[in-house]
């Protein structure tokens, strides 16, 4: 009875846990739906391509502050997560890292735009956007997700998406007002980890004296800090690169499709807040509950993942007209080619960033992403002088496809694939059925706000009523424990 208790007692902290991680990314989701389309509007490719272009330069100097810390972090914190001495030893000494680090990037950040002629013109952005990096670091956030404590992430999340929404309106009325704009992206993306570091003292006792060691957490950070670099360099290197060869309009143009992609990908990944448990199920030998949680956790993410693909890419259109505006057409057609990287990089969060990880296997990672960057890099520098933001979609296609292959079948084994193709079936059988009623709904002369909400509405509820029909498993589940709970 015990052990059952325990076992429920799991199952609800990380039904709890997903829950406020997805209420947490939907929130992030929710508030740039309402942003994204007035700043976009307001501010122009242009404006908006230079504040991108910035974020993507401080997010290599924020990468060297973390040095992969928090995903190291994670995994650490939580063997001490009953031990608050051990705990507050151990967040002391990599705070005492991140801090050091933090220092060295400033100090390399400085230089750089003054240095570097194709930062001039960007020195005040870059230097607002810096304010990124103190944040991060000071707000240890990594140690709530260590300590499995959302639902305080959440609020605070909450709390500064509500005061930076403001402070849009506000203070970004016209295209030039676009420093105004890379300010209050701070305060809305990191600004809540200032309080962070206040609330952190339900765990750490920062007061206790207690000897600050280093030199055991160097290594292994720093194979999570190459897995960093590799990380940022293929997130960030398009934009970078579209920057330097085709100026900020493509970079706005390219940006307005990845918004999407990264807002729904976002939503997808939110679920998957699995990695402290499938590191305990690691450590103490539990093969079969690790099996069965990384399945069940594929399936729903490709229950989400595959319509949301299929319908980014029929909507595209609509999608970027309402959001962005038709200055922003170019658009279309690189959401058309980001759209499915929403699948890819479902799959390679899982497999990577959980299970890879939760193994104790990082490096499989860091090589499946340095294969990814070489794949970037090369595919942008043949496409992007010819093809513009359209070519960095390719090109980003071609290397998230590159990493979530050689992740996934580095982890093939600790899946059980029957279940998962059976589930696969079903899903791209719903979602094409799907994209024929939302084919036919655009195909009419709704205006294109009404023919966006009708499709996403009426596609939605298609695709899960043939998920039914083929009596899928997941949603099945789903349905009963609701019925139960009643």
């Amino acid at each position: 009875m015990l052990e059952g208790d325990k076992i429920m007692a799991e199952v609800k902290s990380l039904k709890r846990n997903g829950f406020f991680n997805a209420l947490r990314t939907m929130m992030s989701v929710l508030f740039p739906l309402i942003t994204f389309p007035y700043a976009y509007r307001v501010l122009g490719p242009i404006g908006i391509g230079k504040v991108n272009f910035a974020s993507s330069i401080v997010s290599y100097f924020l990468m060297l502050a973390m040095l992969g810390i928090s995903n190291y972090g994670i995994r650490e914190a939580g063997r001490y997560r009953n031990d608050k001495e051990k705990l507050s030893k151990f967040v002391k000494e990599i705070l005492s890292i991140n801090l050091i680090s933090s220092v060295i990037a400033y100090t390399f950040l400085f230089a750089s735009i003054y240095l570097v002629p194709a930062f001039f013109e960007y020195r005040k952005l870059i230097i607002i956007s810096s304010a990124s990096i103190l944040f991060t670091v000071v707000g240890v956030e990594w140690l709530f997700y260590a300590m499995e404590d959302l639902v305080s992430v959440a609020i605070r999340s909450f709390i500064f998406q509500i005061l930076s929404l403001v402070l849009l309106f506000v203070f970004v009325r016209t295209s030039e007002d676009y420093i105004n704009y890379a300010l209050i992206g701070v305060v809305s993306s990191v600004g809540s980890n200032i309080l962070s570091f206040i609330f952190a003292s339900r765990y750490v006792d920062f007061k206790s004296k207690n000897k600050i060691e280093l030199k055991q957490h160097l290594k292994p950070i720093f194979v999570f800090f190459m897995m960093s670099v590799a990380a940022t360099v293929n997130s960030s290197i398009d934009i970078t690169m579209l920057g330097f060869i085709s100026g900020a309009d493509e970079v706005g143009y390219y940006s307005a499709a990845l918004k999407v992609v990264r807002l729904v990908a976002a939503v997808v990944a939110s679920f998957t807040v699995i990695l402290p448990r499938l590191s305990y199920y690691a450590s103490v030998g539990e093969n079969e509950n690790f099996k069965i949680l990384s399945t069940k956790t594929l399936d729903a993410n490709m229950l989400l993942a595959i319509p949301a693909c299929i319908g980014m890419m029929s909507l595209s259109k609509n999608i970027i007209y309402v959001l962005s505006g038709t200055q922003y057409e170019n658009s279309i057609r690189v959401l058309h080619i980001l759209s499915f990287t929403v699948f890819l990089l479902t799959i390679s969060n899982l497999c990577g960033a959980h299970m890879l990880l939760a193994l104790g296997k990082e490096k499989i990672t860091f090589y499946a992403v340095l294969i990814g960057i070489f794949f970037n890099i090369a595919t942008n520098l043949i496409l992007i002088k010819r093809y513009g933001a359209y070519g960095a979609g390719i090109a980003t296609l071609a290397s998230e496809f590159t990493v979530s292959v050689i992740e996934f079948f580095c982890v093939k084994k600790y899946f059980i694939c029957k279940d998962i193709l059976k589930n696969l079936f079903q899903t791209v059988c719903s979602a094409l059925i799907m994209a024929l009623i939302v084919f036919a709904i655009i195909k009419t002369d709704f205006p294109i706000i009404t023919s966006l909400v009708l499709s996403i509405f009426a596609g939605a509820f298609s695709y899960f009523i043939v998920l039914l029909i083929l009596r899928n498993e997941l949603l099945y589940e789903f349905v009963r424990r609701m019925r139960w709970s009643k």
